[in-house]
């Protein structure tokens, strides 16, 4: 009798401590695609691209050339909890986007990588 009480509770209990867990998370802001249009390597000014994008997340200062680095993360990641056995996946894509400027400041060349939309909630704990 005691041992099928003692079952009974721990199953009880594992059920109420298993779950599913969902999170997101974002880091910097989307880059507007519709501003890299208005960039014109040989004739626009730093001016004009913090104007079109807003400050940069980060500048590097080569030999002869500053670099714009604008940068937005979005991430998620599903599990699920279980008594024994948990599974928790993490899935971060990035848009990364690189402006070279001139000693001058004209920008020289545009760099843009949009990897955000294959985000997605997939729980995969033994890869693809």
């Amino acid at each position: 009798m005691l041992v099928r009480i003692s079952v009974l509770l721990l199953v009880g209990v594992s059920l109420l401590i298993n779950g599913c867990v969902l999170s997101r998370g974002r880091v910097g802001n989307p880059i507007q695609e519709e501003s890299l249009s208005q960039i014109e390597k040989g004739s626009s000014k730093k001016e004009l691209v913090v104007t079109l994008l807003g400050a940069p997340d980060r500048m590097v200062v080569g030999n002869d050339k500053d670099i714009f680095h604008y940068y937005y993360y979005d991430g998620k990641s599903p599990g699920l909890i279980l008594l024994v056995f948990n599974i928790l996946s993490v899935n971060v894509r990035s848009d990364n986007l690189y402006v070279f400027f001139d000693k001058q400041g004209i920008v020289q060349d545009v760099i843009y990588g949009k990897r955000t939309p294959e985000v997605d909630f997939t729980l995969r704990p033994w890869g693809k």
